[in-house]
């Protein structure tokens, strides 16, 4: 395993965050970030951002402790490192816990993915009322993103329909994500 966390001295909304990244793949940054409960629109474009608490957590998983030095030269050395490929994720959808995620007009427009994204979620039979809930989109994708909080691992039926599907680990707090990505 050759995933890196840097220390978190990234002042942000009231916490410190670090970078975690890998210097073999994206795909072993993923499963790793999974583990941690990160969402995958968390994907910074070749790093995520973890704040101190799951700092914590990925050493205690394995992950090497390097300065932030370290980490850029690694990630440069491993050709893995993408300067301003962030994702650009707009929210276009939203709906908070106890309620149906509503697909209006802004989301029909992006026409044959977001009756993709309306179909498994019926599938889903309304696990988005028990979630916070939200739909985004980029350039190439609509996702919808379910919040559970405290909840058990959920069996997700066959969505034959979606691209993706991230289910990540519980993160610190008790919650857990699970994305539905459809390529647009």
């Amino acid at each position: 395993m050759t995933v890196l966390v840097d220390d978190a001295r990234w002042e942000w909304r009231g916490t410190r965050w670090a970078h975690l990244v890998s210097d073999h793949s994206y795909e072993e940054l993923h499963r790793f970030a999974q583990q941690l409960g990160k969402r995958r629109l968390g994907f910074q474009g070749d790093h995520y951002d973890i704040d101190r608490v799951d700092q914590g957590r990925a050493v205690a998983l394995g992950a090497e402790l390097v300065d932030s030095r370290v980490l850029v030269r690694r990630l440069r050395l491993a050709g893995l490192r993408r300067r301003n490929h962030k994702p650009n994720w707009e929210r276009v959808g939203e709906a908070g816990l106890g309620r149906q995620l509503e697909l209006g007009p802004v989301v029909d427009d992006f026409g044959e993915p977001a009756a993709r994204i309306r179909d498994s979620l019926a599938q889903l039979g309304g696990l988005e009322v028990d979630s916070r809930s939200a739909v985004y989109a980029d350039q190439g994708h609509l996702v919808a993103l379910l919040d559970l909080e405290a909840s058990p691992v959920v069996a997700l039926p066959s969505l034959p329909l979606v691209d993706e599907i991230w289910a990540g680990e519980a993160r610190a707090d008790g919650e857990r994500s699970i994305e539905l990505f459809v390529t647009r």
